[in-house]
């Protein structure tokens, strides 16, 4: 990793690049789960307090489509695909306990477990 670049989302959160690529897996989406172990993290929105929209890509790539991953009748987790459809440009934390904040991430909402 260079000192420009972003550090991977698996080093930040390793559980939720975990719990992305079997979900995404179990849905059909075998080639986007292998993306997300290479995606990057960019930081949290910071749009409004608590907002708990965390980026992954610039935000110039975004598309307004989104795949959301279930946990029973509620969404853990929505990711929003990149124009190309072929990445993530970012993903809103619904239900899923990140864990703790570690050092690479110390900006994290207040909201966000």
């Amino acid at each position: 990793m260079s000192e420009s670049e972003p550090p991977l989302l698996a080093d930040v959160y390793p559980a939720l690049v975990s719990f992305l690529g079997a979900a995404l897996v179990a849905e059909g989406e075998s080639v986007l789960a292998q993306v997300v172990e290479r995606l990057r993290f960019h930081g949290w929105c910071g749009c409004r307090q608590g907002c708990n929209y965390l980026r992954t890509g610039p935000t110039a790539r975004a598309d307004n489509v989104w795949v959301h991953l279930d946990d029973e009748e509620e969404p853990r987790v929505w990711l929003q695909l990149d124009c190309d459809r072929t990445s993530f440009v970012g993903m809103e934390i619904c239900e899923f306990v990140l864990g703790p904040a570690p050092a690479l991430d110390s900006e994290r909402p207040a909201g966000v477990k």
